[in-house]
């Protein structure tokens, strides 16, 4: 009785340690900490048509790139470091965790592959969202793993 005790516990603590990320990461909040940070809005596709036109966006740059899927964008929130647009911090919400997870391996892929990465972009997700940033305090204040 005592091993499976232990086991369970083991077992909880293992689930609650891979699990951790996705718990604790609440998009609004960080946004809020970067913007006390100094970051600033950028583009952001907040209503109906403007996420459309950011899904047909994307699409686009998806097969141009040579990817095979689409996706549709909810909601796409972009934060920049002192008015340059190349320093930023972008949280993508997608229709479907499905789409996030094609969308955040299509492009850690493309960068990996691709000879320069000359922003260093890094990329984390949590369900629907994926995040996309270069910016070290974005790493530092988004509690998630970024590749």
């Amino acid at each position: 009785m005592k091993k499976i005790l232990s086991m369970i516990a083991l077992l909880t603590v293992t689930a609650l340690m891979l699990a951790s990320c996705s718990l604790f990461f609440n998009e609004e909040k960080c946004i809020e900490k970067l913007k006390a940070e100094g970051l600033t809005e950028g583009m952001c596709y907040l209503t109906e048509e403007e996420c459309e036109r950011a899904t047909s966006l994307t699409n686009s740059e998806i097969a141009f790139m040579g990817g095979d899927f689409t996706v549709e964008i909810v909601k796409q929130y972009d934060l920049i470091e002192n008015g340059d647009h190349s320093k930023s911090c972008t949280f993508i919400t997608f229709a479907t965790e499905e789409q996030a997870r094609q969308f955040e391996e299509f492009q850690i892929k493309w960068f990996s592959e691709k000879s320069d990465n000359p922003n260093n972009w890094k990329f984390a997700r949590s369900g629907c969202t994926v995040v996309s940033t270069n910016l070290e305090i974005a790493q530092k204040i988004i509690p998630l793993i970024f590749r």
